[in-house]
């Protein structure tokens, strides 16, 4: 289930940002932000060392995110507004639905807009989505010294467990009522 408009927010630094449904067309975007994301950054967020992708494979990872069917999953892409330029893409958040109840997260947002309140905002909209949906509980995987996102998770206030194994804790989400 998706929110059919546009949603808007206003950064920390007061950058005008509007998100929309994730779509098919999606890919170059998705293309751009993992662009825009620090080989530290794409270690935080994928788990393993991508500092010189295969671009091919880069570009068929962003096509099957995009492309994949509503009803399995749900997402929004966030694009800066600037005054007589081209949008910016900056972050996208979705989720992927497992069974019934259950669905994985996952979130990037490009470095230099990291800090702004965009992927706590991003994540909470796919939530919402994901809740409309029917899905009770969200799980990922983040490392353990991923503050970002510990900080995310307690802003958004929903109670969640983490599981340490070794670099990396797996996550519940409890987001049903």
């Amino acid at each position: 289930m998706m929110h059919q408009k546009t949603m808007q927010m206003v950064t920390k630094t007061g950058k005008q940002i509007t998100a929309r449904p994730l779509t098919a067309y999606d890919a170059p975007y998705l293309v751009d932000i993992f662009e825009h994301m620090s080989a530290e950054s794409r270690y935080r967020r994928f788990q393993q060392s991508l500092e010189n992708p295969n671009p091919k494979q880069v570009w068929e990872e962003a096509e099957k995110i995009a492309q994949m069917e509503s009803e399995q999953q749900g997402g929004f892409m966030a694009f800066w507004q600037r005054t007589f330029l081209p949008d910016v893409p900056v972050g996208a958040a979705r989720y992927v639905r497992l069974d019934e109840n259950t669905a994985e997260m996952a979130m990037s947002i490009r470095d230099d807009m990291q800090g702004e309140g965009i992927g706590t905002w991003l994540l909470g909209l796919a939530i919402d989505d994901a809740r409309a949906a029917g899905v009770r509980q969200l799980v990922g995987s983040a490392l353990n010294d991923n503050d970002a996102i510990w900080r995310v998770l307690d802003k958004l206030g929903y109670p969640y467990r983490r599981k340490p194994d070794g670099l990396i804790s797996e996550i519940e989400v409890d987001i049903g009522e």
